[in-house]
């Protein structure tokens, strides 16, 4: 074998470590109870409990997007049908555009799109509802409604103090965070009867991940 190395190597995946730096120096800063999800093509995240990140037994916790929400669903890239992620990542909303559009019912977004809905993207639904178009804001719902429904239920499970949502989706701002606040509150367990969950936009931007891996190596060692 090999010298030991020092200081120790920390292995996680880029969505741990995200949440990690969130929850230090980052939007959940002071917050000892954090759930992250990151929304993109898929979905990631990960929470800390109790100030401390949450690996799992063989480090697999934190893949949120691939919870069943619909076992009759579509198929995910995992093998599963139904996963969280292929309604509430960018890539979800990109397919309920297109049904949108294939229905007749997404007109200024076909156009942004150049006029083919087939061509249609998770952006250019963003882009018009930023606008105010009101199809454009229908699909945003819809979307939100699937995105609240995952969240709510990790908060049912975890009980955060906060909830960060990162990912390239939440560049769109609060076209996608006051629909998602507002579905969340009509979905949460006991919501009349408990102090709110605050859901946030993430801080750090891309390079979160990496701060995060940094930052728990140092702490690790510390």
């Amino acid at each position: 074998m090999g010298p030991a190395l020092d200081p120790p190597v920390v292995l996680g995946n880029d969505a741990t470590f995200a949440t990690w730096a969130e929850a230090t120096i980052g939007a959940a800063a002071g917050a000892g109870d954090v759930l992250m999800a990151t929304i993109g093509t898929g979905i990631g995240g990960g929470a800390v409990i109790g100030g401390r990140l949450v690996g799992g037994r063989h480090g697999f916790a934190g893949e949120f997007g691939h919870m069943v929400v619909d076992p009759s669903g579509p198929r995910c890239p995992c093998g599963h049908q139904g996963c969280w992620e292929r309604y509430a990542s960018g890539s979800g909303l990109g397919w309920m555009a297109r049904e949108a559009a294939q229905a007749g019912v997404a007109h200024r977004v076909v156009e942004l799109a150049g006029g083919d809905p087939e061509d249609v993207r998770g952006e250019h639904v963003t882009r018009a509802a930023a606008e105010g178009d009101a199809e454009a804001g229908a699909v945003m719902a819809r979307f939100a409604s699937w995105l609240a429904l995952g969240l709510a239920n990790l908060a049912t499970i975890f009980d955060p103090e906060v909830i960060v949502l990162g990912g390239g989706m939440v560049e769109s701002g609060d076209v996608l965070l006051s629909p998602t606040r507002a579905a969340f509150d009509g979905l949460l367990e006991g919501a009349r009867h408990r102090p709110p969950i605050r859901m946030v936009a993430a801080a750090l931007g891309e390079r979160a991940g990496a701060i995060g891996a940094a930052l728990h190596a140092r702490d690790s060692t510390m």
